[in-house]
């Protein structure tokens, strides 16, 4: 596959470009581009930036969402508690409170959602390091799992979210170091 992208955001992927590092357009199953954002954690105001940055709070890692507005669908961008290299690997995280992250909406109107992601991770050279059954699927620190290729589409080391606003430019609203 030459487009890689989270296997979560499957059906999600409106574009796809790869310049320095993958970059996504997110859109709904309807192909609406035009989404909001809901999230669960805290927003952290950085000086000099025109939008403030959705962070983890401290009862549990951060849930980025995006809604269409015409058709209530939902989709997770970002699970600070599930996606990543860190969170399939080494970081463990109560299950209850994984389940229980109410969401608030981000405040912009609904937007184009960019997505740049982090690939920086020789899963090739490291693979003798994993714990692989005979069918070739990886285990994850969870006890799930999950094939080959999909580690390698979901161990993302970082991830960063943006939204066009209205004068066309991207603001950056999440930025994740995930390995």
């Amino acid at each position: 596959m030459s487009e890689k992208y989270p296997t979560w955001l499957i059906g999600h992927v409106k574009e796809w470009t790869e310049k320095r590092m993958p970059t996504v357009t997110l859109c709904s199953t309807t192909g609406n581009e035009l989404l909001e954002v809901w999230y669960y954690g805290d927003l952290l105001t950085v000086k000099g930036e025109s939008q403030p940055y959705m962070v983890d709070d401290n009862d549990a890692p951060g849930l980025v969402v995006a809604r269409d507005p015409e058709t209530g669908e939902e989709f997770v961008i970002f699970d600070g508690g599930r996606h990543g290299y860190d969170n399939m690997f080494c970081d463990e995280h109560d299950s209850e409170a994984l389940e229980h992250r109410p969401l608030k909406q981000y405040p912009i109107p609904a937007s184009k959602l960019v997505l740049k992601l982090g690939y920086d991770i020789d899963y090739e050279d490291e693979k003798d390091m994993y714990e692989m059954d005979e069918c070739g699927n990886v285990k994850l620190i969870n006890g799930e799992w999950i094939p080959w290729e999909q580690i390698k589409r979901d161990g993302l080391d970082w991830i960063s979210l943006y939204y066009v606003n209205e004068k066309g430019k991207k603001v950056q609203i999440l930025d994740e170091e995930l390995a």
